[in-house]
């Protein structure tokens, strides 16, 4: 997240003008599609839309990835659209498969793909590629990666994941601020998932849904979520190693996404000596990125091992960090109420 968006500090003011008009661009749109001037585009199938307030990583992704496990497991036939943030602009419905370069794909939509198996599309209109899928796939269901602000697609579900350290930084709008909408916007939502760290006590979690500031008069269900590591991978061999193999020893952390902090904590944490390599979130990866004069082992997380696996080179000593999602009881419950809502 960006420096100036954890305070009102002097720089934070300077952009509150252009904060304030474009806060007040979004309630105005917002309005126009709540009054039917802008219109909504609707499916004959379900749809639950998992998104963010704020810029920069919350974990939604890995949220996309479990809702669409918990999907399959009750029996749904779920499909998954997106924008392909970072792939080439596809301005008409593009179904990826796995020969689909990231270039073409995006990194989220392929690791997407890869993780749960379902039938993955991504259009910059979000409304036609949830009418492909309908249309032109035996999905009976559909799960939008973002698109919370997509108001031209209409939605059955809203689901809003909530980094819970960071939260919203100094709660103003873009850019004087982290936020793409209003913090009253969280009202509306049916379920909020703030991700948290694995020793995060029930205390913290309630600070931080205190923190949320939501209407006394709305209760908004929430709960809790973290990130295990289950398994580092090795490029090249494709040989699983455990996390503890690497316990003390040093090693290179490549991050390319929007909160690379929480990588480099849950690494630390589990006793490696970190050297820290940030990049730009969705950043286009070329061989010079993961070239050092050592052979100290390089890892990353699996959206940036998506696109390295591209490379034509060796990819040894090169570990995916692999993650699953891990609801808390209140997270699981809240999340099954509102998917069974659907029937």
């Amino acid at each position: 997240m960006n420096k100036i968006w954890n305070s009102r500090g002097w720089q934070a003011y300077l952009l509150a003008p252009v904060a304030l008009l474009f806060g007040g661009l979004v309630l105005v749109r917002a309005k126009l599609f709540e009054i039917g001037l802008l219109k909504s585009t609707a499916s004959n199938l379900p749809v639950i839309v998992i998104g963010n307030i704020s810029v920069g990583g919350t974990g939604k992704t890995p949220v996309v990835s479990a809702v669409v496990s918990k999907l399959k497991s009750a029996g749904y036939r779920p499909g998954i659209v997106s924008r392909g943030y970072g792939a080439t602009p596809a301005r008409q419905p593009r179904l990826i498969t796995a020969n689909t370069s990231i270039e073409l794909a995006g990194d989220e939509p392929s690791l997407l793909l890869s993780e749960t198996g379902v039938p993955v599309c991504i259009c910059i209109n979000r409304a036609a590629a949830v009418n492909y899928l309908a249309n032109e796939t035996s999905v009976n269901i559909i799960v939008s990666d973002d698109g919370l602000q997509h108001y031209a697609m209409a939605r059955d579900i809203e689901v809003v994941v909530v980094d819970g350290q960071r939260l919203f930084g100094n709660r103003w709008m873009l850019p004087a601020g982290p936020l793409r909408e209003p913090p009253g916007r969280l009202n509306s939502v049916d379920l909020i998932a703030v991700q948290q760290t694995p020793n995060t006590t029930q205390a913290e979690k309630h600070h931080a849904y205190d923190n949320l500031r939501l209407s006394q008069c709305n209760a908004v269900a929430k709960g809790s979520f973290h990130l295990d590591i289950v398994a580092l991978i090795e490029l090249d061999s494709h040989q699983h190693r455990s996390l503890s193999d690497f316990k003390g020893r040093r090693v290179h952390a490549i991050v390319g996404v929007g909160n690379p902090n929480r990588f480099y904590f849950s690494l630390r944490n589990a006793g490696l000596d970190v050297i820290e390599h940030t990049l730009s979130d969705h950043h286009k990866y070329v061989p010079a990125d993961i070239e050092f004069n050592d052979n100290l082992p390089i890892l990353m997380t699996t959206k940036d091992a998506v696109k390295i696996r591209e490379f034509d080179i060796v990819l040894s000593n090169l570990f995916e960090v692999c993650v699953k999602v891990v609801f808390d009881e209140d997270l699981e419950v809240a999340m099954d109420q509102v998917l069974n809502s659907l029937k």
